[in-house]
């Protein structure tokens, strides 16, 4: 072995060693690559095959079965899948990071504040509609305020802790909780284009601070549980957001995914737009990831982890985080690429949404001016268009001249 890959291998056992390796060894280590000392035991991913080989299953709240402050060595036997009743141990904070590593109830408590602070801002924005829109009631205003200081407060809070551990509860709040609070607010008029900005802003951040698996990466977690694997929080927390969709539709994928909303904020940049193709050209697309990506979990291979998707959200420079940032380049003249053609959640998202309880529909005071049709970056604005590629952006309720010819309501078209 030349010199400078053993000292390269000694120099990632002894950063993990020390306790060093997120958010570093979670961007080098999956499927057990660049040397990486003990795949499936960076307390961050686990071995769900018991091949000894990281699978990209977050742990984060189902962690090693090692007590807190047990140095990690190399596994010498297949790794054990884990528990999910395991208690949680004590993380350091990630290598250069902003966390200080505060107790568990002081970081929630800063979270709190910062939910409070942030929520009660925006409530009075909204209120007064000064984030666009009409003015909203206290109840659908109180919940988009309160959606947008649940993400910064958990980010808050999650930075505070500096222990990735409690990253998948975290997001799993977010992402039932999330959607539920979006559904309602939308209901209730609260969301005008101003306000969907700001929560893909915030949803942006969730996904730096928290690095959840509320992303398409995690996508070969939930073929693992489907052949038989354990059923870990997250993906407990992942079935239920499907669940949601039948009846909020695609309010996660608009308002809460990281990276939907790195590809919603990019497309609001000024730039000349390339005129949305059909829908079903990309899901014709999507499709065939799909059943690729099912095929390539089952022999343990994550096809999104060439998207560069966590490199991304993990800040590691590497080729991945240069294919994601072209993507997100794309994402400013094409609506949403990643979400509409590459990932495989979001067919399984876009089938309950297609018989969703609640969306976006026409009244008979809509009067076919075609503004909405116009203004859908999606294409799926049409009187009689299926709403499961819809992901709520604001854009058609903005453009609307007719006072109640569009609204996010149940029944009728």
């Amino acid at each position: 072995m030349a010199a400078h890959q053993r000292a390269r291998r000694l120099l990632t056992g002894a950063i993990g060693a020390a306790g060093l390796a997120y958010p570093a060894c979670a961007a080098i280590c999956p499927k057990g690559r660049s040397g990486c000392p003990y795949p499936g035991h960076c307390f961050l991913y686990t071995d769900t095959d018991a091949n000894s080989l990281c699978d990209y299953t977050s742990r984060s709240a189902a962690v090693a079965e090692e007590p807190a402050g047990t140095a990690v060595t190399a596994p010498t036997t297949a790794a054990t899948p884990v528990s999910a009743t395991t208690a949680v141990p004590a993380l350091p904070p990630a290598p250069g990071s902003a966390a200080v590593g505060l107790a568990p109830v002081s970081a929630v408590l800063a979270g709190l504040a910062v939910f409070l602070v942030t929520a009660a801002a925006f409530f009075a924005l909204i209120r007064t509609g000064r984030l666009g829109g009409r003015a909203a009631g206290p109840a659908p205003a109180l919940a988009a305020s309160s959606l947008l200081g649940l993400g910064a407060g958990e980010c808050a809070a999650s930075l505070l802790l500096g222990q990735p551990a409690y990253a998948t509860v975290f997001a799993a709040v977010y992402l039932v909780a999330g959607t539920v609070l979006a559904a309602y607010a939308w209901q209730g008029g609260a969301v005008s284009r101003r306000v969907g900005l700001a929560l893909s802003g915030t949803s942006a951040l969730f996904g730096f601070a928290v690095l959840a698996p509320l992303m398409p990466i995690e996508f070969v977690g939930l073929v693992a549980v489907v052949t038989g694997g354990p059923l870990v929080p997250g993906m407990i927390g992942v079935l239920g957001g499907i669940a949601l969709a039948a009846v909020a539709g695609r309010a996660f994928c608009g308002h809460l995914c990281p990276v939907g909303s790195a590809q919603e904020l990019a497309y609001a940049a000024p730039v000349p737009k390339v005129a949305p193709a059909p829908p079903r050209a990309f899901e014709a697309v999507r499709l065939g990831v799909f059943v690729a990506s099912v095929a390539a979990a089952v022999w343990s291979v994550n096809l999104l982890e060439y998207t560069g998707i966590y490199d991304f959200f993990s800040l590691t420079l590497s080729t991945g985080l240069g294919v994601f940032a072209g993507l997100l380049a794309l994402s400013t003249v094409v609506y949403r690429p990643v979400c509409r053609a590459l990932c495989p959640f979001g067919l399984l998202f876009s089938l309950p949404s297609h018989v969703s309880r609640l969306r976006l529909r026409r009244t008979e005071a809509c009067v076919d001016c075609g503004r909405c049709e116009r203004a859908c970056p999606s294409g799926c604005a049409g009187r009689d268009a299926s709403k499961r590629e819809c992901y709520l952006c604001g854009r058609c309720v903005d453009v609307c001249r007719t006072e109640g010819a569009l609204g996010y309501r149940d029944g009728g078209r």
